[in-house]
């Protein structure tokens, strides 16, 4: 039988994962709005962070509060649904590992280049990205573990599914830097809904589960 927890702490979960993911999207479709000639589908999201950026300031604060919020978030799982195990444990330092090298990390230390080369900070940048998305890659892997098919047969299907096209899509965002395929911004975009498609099904599944064990059960 599943275990009841605090219902505040269930709703923070929730709301924590859902800005997060939801608003990463939203802020950045909004900042490159603002930015005239910043293109969606072939520029990624780290040029809005630039020093030629216009919104580079807006871009930048809004990647700590994006790491805030995924740390909260971790918190929350670690408190629920994963405190009963180390694999768990490492689980939600997964997430909060992608919140911080994609969120702080990036914009602490923006996507810098000079004369097509880049800059110490460039350098940075790419490498707490790159510790974000290592993160964002092995949790799937880790909830194949974690999520039983005969407690979460959906969640689990779900971190399969993802554990094979995650690195696909994230390959395919890797090869653009290279110009082997076009299209960067849109498989940055791509690779990271289907991530937070995860993270999202598990703060909803986990807030639907509580509100019906708590409606049910004295």
């Amino acid at each position: 039988m599943k275990e009841k927890y605090p219902l505040n702490l269930v709703f923070i979960t929730l709301i924590s994962c859902l800005l997060a993911c939801v608003g990463d999207f939203v802020v950045t479709f909004i900042l490159g709005y603002y930015y005239e000639g910043y293109n969606f589908i072939e520029q990624s999201q780290s040029i809005l962070g630039t020093s030629g950026s216009p919104v580079a300031n807006y871009m930048n604060s809004w990647g700590i509060i994006f790491s805030f919020l995924f740390a909260v978030y971790a918190f929350c799982l670690r408190r629920t649904i994963f405190k009963y195990s180390k694999l768990q444990f490492i689980a939600s330092c997964l997430v909060a590992l992608y919140g911080f090298g994609e969120g702080i990390g990036s914009g602490m230390f923006p996507f810098e280049k000079e004369n097509n080369a880049f800059t110490g900070i460039g350098w940075l940048h790419l490498l707490f990205s790159a510790l974000g998305d290592i993160g964002l890659v092995l949790f799937p892997i880790l909830s194949l573990q974690i999520f039983k098919s005969s407690e979460y047969p959906r969640l689990r299907k779900l971190a399969l599914f993802l554990s094979i096209s995650g690195p696909i899509l994230i390959g395919c965002f890797l090869m653009t830097k290279f110009n082997t395929l076009p299209y960067r911004g849109l498989w940055q975009r791509l690779f990271l809904l289907n991530y937070y498609i995860l993270l999202m099904s598990i703060a909803i599944d986990m807030f639907i589960t509580q509100i019906r064990l708590n409606t049910v059960m004295p």
